[in-house]
């Protein structure tokens, strides 16, 4: 099982800096969507066990928030290439696993090329439609997928340059 270095290798400039940048606008995305969950949860689970009454905003609320603490997070996990993978070439193969990686990047990019295309139609065919509960379009609930979905290529391109680079013998630019 190999380790992952203690910071994050960056591509070339300004790709690198972008994916930097990107990274600490979902993390704050991410964070404030999480803690909002949570609160609203909590408020959800008071007020029919402790008030005896429903609130039907919560649950909408919750879904919207899970939807975005997901693609968010999941972009993130791109970034620190940090989703499961199995590693069985051993590391001093270094053009195999360059290889292998780029094959991975391409497979990538179609699943979110996927994810992409769809979200958008699901946003496209929600967005007339209105949640009576929160009084927001419908389509507040899809977005969260294109727009992870392009976080994630914008990341998976940052990957693909620092492979390329290694491939060329470059060193990893420095956090």
């Amino acid at each position: 099982m190999s380790t992952e270095p203690a910071t994050t290798p960056r591509a070339p400039e300004p790709l690198g800096s972008i994916a930097e940048w990107l990274e600490r606008g979902l993390l704050l995305l991410g964070t404030v969507a999480f803690a909002a969950l949570i609160v609203t949860v909590a408020l959800q689970v008071l007020a029919r066990n402790v008030l005896g009454m429903g609130m039907a905003w919560t649950l909408d609320l919750a879904q919207l928030l899970f939807a975005w603490c997901i693609f968010t997070g999941a972009a993130i996990a791109v970034r620190r290439n940090a989703h499961y993978r199995v590693e069985l070439i051993p590391e001093h193969l270094t053009r195999v696993l360059a290889v292998l990686g780029l094959s991975a990047f391409i497979v990538s990019m179609v699943v979110v090329g996927v994810l992409l295309w769809s979200g958008w139609a699901m946003v496209e065919v929600t967005a007339r439609r209105h949640n009576q509960a929160l009084g927001i379009s419908q389509a507040w609930f899809y977005a969260a997928i294109p727009f992870g979905a392009a976080a994630s290529a914008v990341f998976l391109l940052e990957r693909v340059s620092i492979t390329l680079g290694r491939l060329r013998g470059e060193r990893d630019s420095a956090a």
